[in-house]
Parts: structure tokens; C-alpha cells; sequence
């Protein structure tokens, strides 16, 4: 029984570690992203009688923040010719200012999902890494307009990331060359989600 034990929460500690390194995250940036008290995890990670495994609920909280199946350690595959992660879902932050602007947008207009921006695919349109995007699922794309679309690999993994719509075509804005590649609208590989309405960007000291 007792290896039984050893064997999972050697699992635990696995994953742990691999999301920290794997989000470039340290054990405060994940107390503060999950909504989880530091000692949540300094008890997991230093339990005398190396027993303590995560919770359920605190397991789904890291799923949700860090976008990473529980307890794989295998490096997410990208889709082909896109950069490093370019998006991430919105997690509400109450201390945020750009927490209180987010959730009264959404209370006033139906079928808003918010993200954040992680690449500097449109850094020329000024959206920059860290923007909160607002993305509206219901409206029709015009020309010009800044998109969220999903890219889709031959293995079925999908990568949200954010363009200006040119029809046929996603085009980014920036002068880094791993990003301009236009990506053809086919809905198939490349479909669009909806259209960005907002954006949010929370200010920081100097």
C-alpha cells in the first residue's frame, strides 16, 4: 500500500514541477493564479512523512490556469509554422483592475469570452503580450478586423491565436518573421471564433 502511495504522489510532485517549468511559473505565481494559499502547496511539497498528495479540486484549478492535462509531463505539440503559446484563457484575478472592466462588459453583452494575449502577432497593431482580449463569439468579421481563430494540426490539436481578418486570409502585424506567414481561412485548419471588441491592459509601475 505504502508504495502505492509513493508511486502517485510521485506523480504529483512530477507534474508539479513540469507545469512550473513548463509556464516559467514559480510556486507563488501559481498560488496567485489558482486562488490557492501558498501553504496549499509548501505542505504538499514538504510533507515529512512524503505522503501528501494534490486535491481534486486544486488538481482541476492548475488544468484550468496552466492548460495542461493532469499529470502528463509531455510537451504540448504546437501546430505547424505558429511561435510559442500565443494565447491563454482569461482567469479572473478580484485584485485586477482589468478583472472589474472584464466582468462589466460581460454582464451587458451576451457571448463575450475573454483571453489573453501571449505573442507579438499584432504587437504592430498594438496589442501586446499580457492584453486582456474580449472576443465577441456572435459577430461577422469585416475587413481589418482583429480575430480569434483557432489553427488546428494534422493530430487535431488546436491553437487559439489572434490575427487581422483580410479575407481569404489571417494576417499578422509585428516585423517578427515566425509570425507573418499569412494563415488561409478554410474551416477546416484554420477557423475563425469571433471577433475582438475590448481590449485590456493592466497598468504597471514603471
Amino acid at each position: 500500500m505504502f508504495r502505492v502511495v509513493e508511486n502517485v504522489r510521485r506523480q504529483h510532485l512530477d507534474w508539479y514541477h513540469f507545469v512550473l517549468e513548463v509556464k516559467g511559473w514559480d510556486a507563488a505565481e501559481l498560488s496567485r493564479r489558482t486562488g490557492k494559499h501558498p501553504s496549499t502547496f509548501s505542505k504538499f511539497l514538504n510533507d515529512p512523512e512524503n505522503k501528501a498528495q494534490l486535491g481534486p479540486a486544486t488538481v482541476r484549478l492548475i488544468e484550468q490556469v496552466s492548460g495542461l492535462k493532469a499529470f502528463s509531463t509531455e510537451i504540448p505539440v504546437k501546430p505547424r509554422g505558429l511561435a510559442d503559446v500565443e494565447s491563454s484563457r482569461y482567469e479572473a484575478e478580484p485584485l485586477a483592475v482589468v478583472d472589474g472592466a472584464v466582468k462589466a462588459m460581460q454582464g451587458v453583452r451576451n457571448g463575450l469570452e475573454p483571453w489573453v494575449m501571449r505573442s507579438k502577432a499584432l504587437d504592430g497593431a498594438g496589442y501586446m503580450p499580457g492584453d486582456v482580449l474580449l472576443v465577441d463569439l456572435n459577430a461577422k468579421p469585416e475587413p481589418g478586423d482583429v480575430v480569434c481563430a483557432q489553427v488546428y494540426d494534422r493530430f487535431g490539436n488546436a491553437e487559439t491565436v489572434f490575427r487581422i481578418f483580410e479575407d481569404p486570409f489571417l494576417v499578422a502585424l509585428t516585423m517578427r518573421v515566425n509570425l507573418i506567414k499569412p494563415l488561409l481561412i478554410d474551416n477546416d485548419r484554420v477557423v475563425i471564433r469571433g471577433v475582438v471588441v475590448a481590449s485590456f491592459r493592466e497598468s504597471r509601475a514603471a
